[in-house]
């Protein structure tokens, strides 16, 4: 069965043909080196030349990262072409596989859009602490396809970046002056304008509150159960907006509370028309 085999395949032929291909064999292994050194020179010398400019860290790394995938891939269309691939038939392979895996994956492709269109437009930079809806954070990593968050409870939260590109972004540390609102109601019965006295006094000696613009305090609504008033003060610290929002709901609350001022709980007041059958029901006929 050998000797069949051996008779019918030209092992001298096949013998020809590798050593005529090593050549090309060899030249392919050189490409290969020549691009992984040629990848660390160019992005030693992008490192160096960015540490000279302004450029954000996060654009550094994407425009580096950018780089480096060029090189690649024009060193292994080269190693191909090295090794007598046909070039065209492969790229268009890859453009339709690109097409298709396209499909496949539009939302790691819209994050990773996003994510470039967060980095080059900085709505937010690392550390810096945003709301997005009901969510405080502070900016932990911005990444391509995704943003990492840490909330004040030390929680780690990931946002995809396409849903950061379409939520409304508060960025608390781009605007350090920011304004505390303290809410609280008072009973109808109460007088407003001593309302207003004690909640005042409350901020006065506080070196956190801004003097200039001065705190304020006003009626915001008429509640089902209370007037509800509302103080307003300016802090230079972002940072303890909610923290000074909360130490302060209840020094009001404990002001109020000496000033016998009263805060209601939630009641309903019913009035019953006097008519003659509501008397006829309250005389027991």
């Amino acid at each position: 069965m050998f000797e069949q085999f051996k008779q019918s395949f030209d092992f001298s032929v096949l013998s020809d043909k590798i050593v005529a291909y090593i050549p090309d064999l060899v030249g392919a292994i050189l490409l290969i080196l020549l691009f992984w050194v040629l990848n660390k020179v160019i992005a030693k010398i992008y490192a160096s030349s960015m540490e000279k400019t302004k450029v954000a860290p996060e654009v550094r790394s994407l425009l580096g990262r950018f780089i480096k995938y060029c090189v690649i891939v024009i060193g292994a269309l080269t190693v191909a072409d090295q090794l007598g691939i046909n070039i065209t038939s492969l790229v268009a392979g890859v453009g339709i596989a690109g097409l298709a895996l396209s499909f496949a994956a539009q939302d790691t492709i819209a994050n990773l859009i996003s994510g470039v269109a967060l980095i080059i437009d900085r709505p937010f930079a690392q550390d810096d602490w945003i709301s997005i809806g009901d969510l405080h954070a502070k900016v932990t990593e911005i990444r391509l396809r995704s943003t990492v968050l840490t909330t004040f409870d030390n929680e780690t939260v990931v946002v995809p970046n396409k849903q950061l590109a379409q939520e409304r972004v508060v960025n608390y540390t781009l605007t350090p002056k920011i304004r505390v609102r303290v809410p609280v109601g008072i009973a109808y019965k109460e007088d407003i304008e001593a309302a207003r006295n004690v909640m005042l006094e409350t901020v006065k000696g506080d070196s956190r509150i801004m003097e200039s613009p001065s705190p304020i305090v006003f009626v915001t609504s008429l509640g089902d159960s209370s007037v509800n008033l509302e103080m307003r003060f300016w802090i230079e610290d972002s940072v303890m907006k909610f923290v000074l929002m909360w130490e302060y709901i209840e020094r009001v609350k404990v002001a109020l509370d000496k000033a016998g001022i009263e805060i209601p709980y939630p009641h309903m007041q019913m009035f019953v028309e006097q008519t003659e059958a509501v008397k006829m029901l309250a005389s027991g006929h």
